[in-house]
């Protein structure tokens, strides 16, 4: 069985890819991960609708 999880870093706050772009703020997309509940294995990924902001 496999669950998604939202990954934080410190408090609440998830953890981010920086696109670079944003200027007072970086702007950046969530990092997720995939958790396999029976290895323990964990696979970050992107949500696909935030590919778009990647480019």
């Amino acid at each position: 069985m496999e669950k998604v999880y939202r990954t934080q870093t410190y408090g609440e706050i998830p953890l981010k890819l920086n696109t670079g772009k944003g200027f007072v703020f970086p702007k950046g997309v969530e990092v997720k991960a995939h958790v396999d509940l029976q290895t323990g294995a964990v696979t970050f990924f992107i949500d696909p609708k935030d590919l778009e902001k990647m480019k």
